[in-house]
């Protein structure tokens, strides 16, 4: 069977919000102080917007100019991110050669009315042009978490006259934030570039260089092309020069040892992207907001536990399963990890099990058995070749009986200690994987009952989580 290799490990995407690609975020409402010596104008429609060369410093403000005071502004887009290794890069980390990943969001503000969909948030602002009284209503498109229990962010405020919507009023919630800069190029540019006071500031510093880059094409049409240097980090702006918006920008890859950055790339590519509202008035019923469940109407949004722990913690598993598992009889921890069914997930898996495996090492773990089981017998010989011996690798066929025994679903994991006890169980295999997997491996070897830890600290958080949720709902 041949494997698919078009996905890319939710590592890179941590790296890279780590890196902080997008440069003057941090400041979105700094004040807007756009270049005096402009001697170019905006015309009074989006048609008759032309962006003529010049010098690039001055023009880049004025399209900026031009988002800060629209009055409609609606895209479909898209964070691309494209990763090519070097020929000599380590197997374990770039496992499948040349990958991409693709995270679309939608933004579309009419002037009195902000909407987004980006990653998993979902969010209405809207204003009332007799009470200048800002409404806003957010939710999460996350059906592993029962769309976050349920709850919907409702808020309101009082807007100055004639003050456009202030986003860090929008954006005060701290898990509405998080949720929307968790995502693989962080918040929406586009969200900056509508509402900050100085958009991307940092490219506009004495010490950052720009020029013009040759014309080149983007989605059929010609695109006029600014390039953009600050500390050290490069950026490009593909603008449509007929009406003053970015459809497309390339921006600085992450610092990651074995990238080939020539031929790898992080983009944000606008396929649509327009000030100019639609003559047909239906086109707004397009960004569907209603959410698939009765909500849950919360003044703050309230972090949700996780799913509980498995019954089957605690209970040890007979000498039949352990022998499949411990190949030469060794009693020792076992970490098993089930790779998904899924071609373009398995394909990710390794990586966050090598990442285990390194952090094991360094917390001086050494009597841990790590396997991992998968059914394509192609995968399974490249992963044996690339780990070496430190991982066994086996048929996920011959171990029926295991899986069984610890309800362990294909994508899922288990820890079980030297005296065959069920120690941890895993769903997935991620990020909280790797840290809860090595948490569970250290506290077994400091003598702490990881069963009984486990269950005592989920109902403490239950416990915390109804009594801070029914602080947060509205009444």
């Amino acid at each position: 069977m041949k494997r698919k290799r078009d996905d890319l490990t939710p590592q890179f995407a941590k790296w890279i919000f780590a890196c902080g690609i997008v440069a003057g975020v941090s400041a979105w409402t700094a004040g807007c102080s756009p270049s005096p010596s402009s001697t170019e104008e905006a015309a009074s429609t989006p048609q008759q917007f032309v962006i003529a060369r010049g010098e690039p410093r001055d023009r880049l403000r004025q399209i900026f100019t031009r988002y800060r005071g629209s009055s409609y502004y609606q895209d479909t887009s898209e964070v691309v991110l494209r990763v090519v290794p070097m020929a000599d890069a380590s197997a374990e980390l770039f496992s499948g050669g040349r990958q991409e990943q693709r995270a679309p969001f939608r933004v579309r503000w009419t002037g009195r009315q902000l909407d987004v969909q980006a990653y998993a948030v979902r969010l209405r602002a809207s204003s009332s042009p007799q009470s200048n009284r800002v409404e806003l209503n957010a939710w999460f498109d996350e059906p592993e978490t029962r769309h976050f229990d349920s709850q919907m962010l409702v808020d309101s405020w009082q807007q100055p006259e004639n003050q456009r919507l202030d986003l860090d009023r929008v954006l005060a919630d701290e898990v509405l934030r998080s949720k929307l800069s968790a995502g693989l190029a962080g918040p929406p540019p586009q969200l900056e570039w509508l509402f900050a006071g100085d958009p991307m500031s940092g490219i506009f510093e004495p010490t950052a260089k720009l020029k013009w880059l040759p014309d080149a094409n983007f989605a059929g049409q010609k695109m006029r092309r600014i390039a953009a240097e600050t500390e050290g980090k490069s950026y490009v702006f593909w603008i449509d020069p007929t009406v003053s918006v970015i459809r497309r920008v390339e921006l600085p890859l992450p610092l990651i040892e074995g990238l080939d950055a020539r031929q790898s790339s992080l983009t944000l590519e606008f396929r649509r992207a327009e000030f100019a509202p639609p003559s047909d008035e239906e086109d707004s019923s397009r960004f569907d907001f209603q959410p698939p469940f009765t909500p849950q109407r919360v003044e703050r949004f309230v972090p949700v536990p996780p799913p509980p722990p498995s019954s089957i913690l605690g209970r040890r598993l007979p000498n039949d399963a352990m022998r499949t598992l411990r190949v030469d009889g060794t009693a020792s921890e076992v970490v098993l990890l089930r790779l998904s069914q899924d071609e373009e997930v398995s394909a990710t898996e390794p990586r966050w099990i090598a990442a285990a495996i390194t952090q094991s090492r360094q917390s001086n773990l050494s009597r841990v058995r790590w396997v991992v089981a998968t059914e394509d017998a192609g995968f399974r010989r490249e992963l044996a070749s690339a780990w070496s011996g430190a991982v066994t690798v086996l048929d996920a066929n011959t171990l029926d009986d295991v899986f069984g025994l610890l309800r362990l679903r294909p994508g899922s994991a288990a820890v079980i200690d030297s005296d065959q006890t069920v120690l941890l169980t895993e769903r997935q295999i991620n990020v909280s994987t790797v840290s809860n997997v090595v948490a569970a491996l250290v506290d077994d070897a400091a003598e702490v009952d990881v069963p009984e830890k486990i269950l005592a600290d989920y109902k403490q958080m239950i416990r915390a989580y109804e009594t801070e949720l029914a602080q947060a709902l509205q009444q």
